[in-house]
């Protein structure tokens, strides 16, 4: 925290409320040794030290034609002024000092949460002047600064990994809770610890500019919208203060009291009614924050509570979003690994996607992937090497066949059997020999179909949606294996558009996954965004309303539960408030409550409100059984 938020916190948390006490004791201890001007002089200083701040805040709502809880405080404080209740008055303000105070620290507390992450960046960085290593502050470092992290150190700035492997525990950035693995070209978030092993990287973001930091400014912007719920409170203060104001006017006139007049004012402000919505968003979001879920406000925590339908993105999304190898078979005598050793080899100076899957397999499997002597790629079919003079050829099977490869009858059965399963088949042969082929997909996440079935049960719906540019073979494939019953194969990001267009226009609230750059339109146009693994691109936080810092789907399942809790709370706070408004004003038309006991009544209500939404800080999403 620096040093203006603390000096804040102290005038907030002890100064003020202190300083009004004191000279309401000494109004009180002065009431019959000093003159009346002086007790009611202390006591007046006593509520304008107090109360300024609402007495200007109330002007400036009325200057403006606003009627809000400030000017509820200014009649009512008035009013108590006027019929010469001045130490009741300083009284009152005290109390409000007070309860003003437990209710900023509870929000303060509620941010601390998420701007304590800030604490986790070091002060300072190790970084590398030609062969020295030389420790300097942190914002020293520029991007394209080398820098290095020891095990045991938080990584200072965000980065690329350029030398070296280790295990980092990054659950602050994305809220997972294993930690993840880190070698060449993978990418660093700033703040996170490294555990195991040294490693070498390049800064590529610091400062402000940091995910770290991004986080922290996204959430505190978050906590200040307004969510649609809290325009009741707006809408109920235009004509609450009037009837108050009769209904003060006829308990005056039917009693003559004017201090069950006042009283009623007093019990009457809203201010429990005001905090209700905001202290629940503040702690909601802070708890979503904390589980890598960032909400960019209010209102789509209340959408979120209503989601009837779903659209999810297939790639990226239910599958890893890559390539990756996920079945060797062997032809002949040549084992698997013999198969993908020479697919590997063929494929080592191949940029193709492809190659890539069957280049990361091998280093899995611990192979040891030979240099070719020769290297011949034709595009869109295959590669041809030698290599200990032997002819290597690794493609479509039309390619080998083209090649004088035969290609038995069983052999083709194989084949056919992988393309129906929406796989991409290549041939491995040697010399004419087919020794076998690989199958390589887009993987599909092992969580995602309990993660679906879970989604089911909380929309209380089977209306979930795969979206895929694929084709039905493969858009069909992935469906059964995730027990998703609803599939759109051969959608462009248009077509996504136009079928959220529909959804919304039958009268559904519509949700859309995806991840956050192709499908940044469909994400801007559904009820809300939410954009999976936000961590790996800027795009995602921009586009969507709602972004995930880790690619585990279930916090999908999270962020809906969450909210429908957090929807919940507000309900019950406002539900609360009414009863304290409506119960003192009962108490106080009977002339049962005095001002100060008013202002004590209806301040119970405030701290009933704060203690409710504060325990949103340690909510939990509620599982529903299968």
């Amino acid at each position: 925290m620096s040093k203006l938020s603390q000096l804040r916190s102290f005038a907030v948390f002890g100064l003020v409320p202190g300083l009004v006490g004191f000279l309401i004791l000494a109004s009180w201890s002065l009431a019959s040794a000093a003159p009346f001007p002086v007790s009611a002089g202390l006591a007046l200083l006593a509520t304008a030290i107090g109360g300024w701040q609402r007495f200007l805040a109330g002007f400036q709502d009325l200057f403006h034609g606003r009627i809000t809880v400030n000017v509820f405080v200014v009649v009512a404080l008035s009013a108590t002024l006027a019929i010469g209740e001045f130490r009741p008055a300083a009284i009152i303000i005290f109390i409000m000092v007070v309860v003003g105070a437990l209710e900023t620290f509870t929000m303060d507390k509620s941010r601390q949460s998420i701007r304590s992450l800030l604490d986790l960046t070091p002060r300072t960085a190790t970084i590398r002047v030609g062969q020295q290593e030389r420790i300097v502050p942190v914002e020293e470092i520029q991007v394209g600064t080398a820098f290095i992290v020891h095990p045991g150190e938080r990584i200072p700035v965000d980065g690329v990994v350029s030398g070296g492997t280790s295990s980092v525990n990054q659950a602050p950035i994305t809220g997972e809770s294993m930690p993840v693995e880190k070698y060449e070209g993978c990418e660093l978030f700033s703040g996170s610890l490294n555990l195991t092993g040294r490693m070498e990287a390049r800064a590529s973001k610091v400062g402000e500019d940091t995910m770290l930091a991004r986080i922290v400014q996204l959430v505190e912007k978050a906590q200040t919208t307004k969510a649609p719920i809290q325009n009741i409170a707006d809408r109920f203060t235009v004509w609450f203060l009037p009837t108050v104001l009769v209904l003060a006017v006829i308990v005056y006139l039917t009693s003559g009291d004017l201090k069950s007049a006042v009283s009623i004012l007093l019990v009457a402000c809203p201010c429990a009614f005001a905090i209700a919505t905001p202290t629940a968003v503040t702690a909601g979001i802070s708890n979503m924050a904390r589980k890598g879920i960032l909400v960019k406000g209010g209102m789509f925590l209340e959408i979120a509570a209503k989601l009837d339908a779903l659209v999810v993105d297939k790639t990226g999304t239910f599958t890893m979003g890559q390539p990756s190898v996920l079945e060797v078979i062997s032809f002949s005598d040549a084992s698997k690994l013999e198969v993908l050793q020479l697919a590997a080899a063929a494929e080592k100076y191949s940029e193709h996607p492809l190659a890539k899957a069957v280049l990361q397999r091998a280093k899995a499997e611990g192979l040891e992937i030979p240099r070719p002597d020769e290297f011949k790629i034709e595009v869109g079919k295959g590669v041809l090497i030698r290599w200990k003079d032997e002819a290597i050829a690794v493609g479509q099977p039309d390619y080998l066949r083209s090649r004088g490869i035969a290609l038995s009858s069983e052999m083709d059965g194989l084949i056919s059997g992988q393309l129906e399963q929406g796989r991409t088949v290549i041939v491995v042969a040697r010399g004419t020999k087919a020794l076998g082929l690989i199958s390589i997909a887009d993987e599909v996440r092992p969580e995602t179909r309990n993660v679906i079935s879970t989604l089911y049960r909380v929309l209380g719906n089977t209306n979930i949606t795969m979206l895929t540019g694929d084709n039905p073979r493969v858009a069909a494939s992935v469906a059964e294996q995730i027990g998703i019953e609803r599939v759109e194969s051969g959608m462009l990001p248009e077509g996504k558009c136009d079928f959220i267009k529909r959804l919304q226009e039958s009268g559904l609230v519509v949700g859309m996954i995806g991840d956050g750059i192709n499908d940044a339109p469909a994400l801007a146009l559904a009820d809300v965004g939410i954009a999976m693994g936000a961590s790996g691109t800027d795009v995602a936080i921009e586009a969507a309303d709602v972004a995930l810092m880790n690619d585990n789907l279930e916090r999908v399942a999270d962020f809906i539960l969450l909210s429908r809790t957090v929807i919940r709370r507000i309900k019950a706070n406002i539900f609360l408030s009414l009863i304290y408004n409506v119960v003192g004003m009962i108490l106080g038309a009977f002339g049962l409550l005095s001002p100060i006991i008013a202002i004590i009544f209806q301040e119970a209500g405030c701290i009933s409100v704060v203690f409710s939404s504060t325990l949103l800080l340690w909510a939990r999403p509620k599982r529903l059984p299968a």
